[in-house]
Parts: structure tokens; C-alpha cells; sequence
């Protein structure tokens, strides 16, 4: 086998060859239009290899098979992170500085590959050192939030998405004066929350708005076995992963549950979600910055959101916070 650079990838309108991980498994196959969405999931991966060439150390039996965890893919830390090597798109207006926010990007990119490939505990121990990140260097900065359009991620959709709804939920739960064991298991449920489109292909972002409804419930479903199952974490934390698109009406999938019968984790993140969702334009609704954001949730009102946590939520942020998204963009 030999590696592939995302380079190289951006060059091909259609995949000429398989592509696979480390360990084997296969990523894409060879004639699949390689749209944008592809090319952004791609980067998730630390090195993408093809067969077009032989290579012995990825034969039977040698020491990169399926049990080993070589040192390239599992020895990094948050502190080790060069923000030089990670070319992104940064929120200027973010209180956040630059540098951090390449590195937290950076740093939860590689904890998504290890989830790719099978590295569920080193993985999880990654997370969690993230969450210890999150709240010295963004919880404690934005504690007085103010505007919503400063307190996100901009750019890549599946890295960026699960950090600013753990961050928006954060900033719910300090609201709710959640205790630290509590809010620590909600932000982490809310890291994880789509964990389960890394079993299926949901990159792009039109393919998402043209599915049929079963394969985007699919997600939901997939994500709670991971984190039970393969995770070994508790339901509570599980619950958010199956649950976030659960209505308050009863109108939401998986099983069409409401009100209190929706855990309040999943409340929250189901907030959080919809509304990083609206910022992002991955909804029918076009929304240019937070203030039409902020409408569009009280419109949608309690229909879909439990009252408590959507008007905390609202209350977070300065109703007149009208700067447009695209002009924060660095």
C-alpha cells in the first residue's frame, strides 16, 4: 500500500482507487465522486493509503495488523499540538484566540481518527483531556458569553459542529447550575452526540438534506450502540446520542418520544444542535448571522424545544447580535 496526500485527493473528481486506513479498513471505493463534503471528511483521517502499490509492512501478521497502535496515530497530546500544521478557518471575532482555536480543532481532528479506527479507550482518555481543555480555555473566557457568533468554531462542519454544540451545551448547563460531574458527562455527551456518522457516510452536506428519513435516523441509533457498546459509557451519556432529535411534541425520531420523557441532557443538546445546525446552513432555513438564528429558534418555539432550556438558552445571548457570519470568517 502506499499514502495518499489529500493533495493528491483534491486533484481527482472520481476516486480512481479504494482508499483505506492503517488498519485496513476501507474508506471509500474507487469510482465514487469525490465531492467537497468527502474531501473535508478525508481530513479526519491522519494517513489515507491505496493498494495501487505493494508495501510489506502491511502484509498478514506484521506489526501494523488490527491490534497494534502504532505510535504515529496515538502519541499526541493537546500541549503537543503545533497549530502550524493545521491549515483551518478561523472566527475572528471569537473570544477565543487564534491559536487555540487551531489547536483544540487540531486536537479533537486526531481524537476522530482514533474513533475511526478502532481506538475507542485511547480515544475517550483523549476526550476527556479535551473537556479539561474546553473549560480553562474556553468555558472560563466566554463565561459571560453575550454573542452567540463568538463563541463558535467556523469552518470544517464535523469538526467544528460537535465542539461548538459541547460548548453551547456548557454554557446551558453553567446557566442550570449543573454540579461539575453532571456538566462534565453533558459536555461529553455532546461531543459524541453524532458519533455515530462515522459508520455512515453523512459528510456532505446536500447528500444530508436529500436522505431519505430512515438513513438519517440511522445515526441516532448507531451512535447509542457505540457509546454503550463499544465505549462502555453510562446510559445517561448514550441517551443524548439516540435522543437529540427528539421533539418536545412528540415529533422527532428515533421512537417519537416527548416532553419528560426526553432526558434533559438530549433537551439540551437538542437546542444546541439545532441551533449550530442554523448557523452552519445545514437546515432549510437560511440564517445569516445570530440574530436570525435566535428568531428562528423562538419560532420554532416549544413545539420542538422544552421550555426551560430554550428560553435559558435565548437569554444566554444579545438579541441584537446581527454580524454575519461569513465576515468573522479568517
Amino acid at each position: 500500500m502506499r499514502i495518499v496526500s489529500n493533495k493528491e485527493l483534491s486533484s481527482y473528481k472520481v476516486l480512481p482507487f479504494d482508499l483505506y486506513t492503517e488498519n485496513k479498513n476501507k474508506i471509500l471505493e474507487a469510482g465514487e465522486v469525490l465531492t467537497p463534503g468527502k474531501l473535508i471528511m478525508l481530513k479526519n483521517y491522519v494517513k489515507i493509503y491505496t493498494e495501487e502499490f505493494a508495501n510489506e509492512d502491511f502484509k498478514e501478521g506484521t506489526s501494523e495488523s488490527k491490534d497494534a497502535t502504532p505510535s504515529q496515530v496515538l502519541n499526541f497530546s493537546y500541549e503537543s499540538i503545533d497549530a502550524s500544521d493545521f491549515e483551518t478557518v478561523i472566527n475572528g471575532d471569537a473570544y477565543v484566540k487564534t491559536e487555540t482555536q487551531v489547536r483544540i480543532k487540531y486536537f479533537y481532528k486526531r481524537i476522530l481518527d482514533l474513533f475511526l479506527q478502532g481506538y475507542y479507550e485511547e480515544g475517550l482518555f483523549k476526550l476527556n483531556s479535551l473537556i479539561g481543555v474546553l473549560k480553562t480555555e474556553v468555558f472560563k473566557k466566554v463565561a459571560k458569553s453575550g454573542k452567540g457568533s463568538k463563541v463558535r468554531f467556523l469552518g470544517e462542519y464535523e469538526i467544528c459542529h460537535p465542539l461548538n454544540v459541547a460548548i453551547i451545551s456548557g454554557l446551558i448547563a453553567k446557566k442550570l447550575d449543573y454540579a461539575t460531574r453532571e456538566f462534565d458527562h453533558l459536555v461529553l455527551a455532546a461531543l459524541l452526540h453524532d458519533i455515530g456518522k462515522l459508520k455512515i457516510k453523512l459528510s456532505d452536506s446536500e447528500a444530508m438534506l436529500t436522505m431519505n428519513e430512515d438513513e438519517v435516523k440511522d445515526h441516532t441509533i448507531i451512535g447509542y450502540k457505540m457509546i454503550r457498546e463499544e465505549f462502555e459509557l453510562p446510559e445517561e451519556i448514550a441517551k443524548v446520542a439516540l435522543e437529540h432529535h427528539e421533539n418536545n411534541d412528540g415529533s422527532g425520531y428515533p421512537q417519537g418520544i416527548s416532553s419528560d420523557s426526553i432526558s434533559e441532557f438530549s433537551q439540551i443538546v437538542n437546542v444546541a444542535n439545532y441551533y449550530d445546525n442554523l448557523a452552519f446552513n445545514r437546515t432549510h432555513s437560511i440564517i445569516v448571522n445570530n440574530k436570525e438564528a435566535l428568531r428562528t429558534m423562538l419560532e420554532v418555539g416549544t413545539g420542538k424545544f422544552a421550555a426551560k432550556i430554550l428560553y435559558s438558552f435565548i437569554h444566554m445571548f444579545n438579541y441584537d447580535d446581527s454580524r454575519s457570519f461569513n465576515d468573522m470568517v479568517v
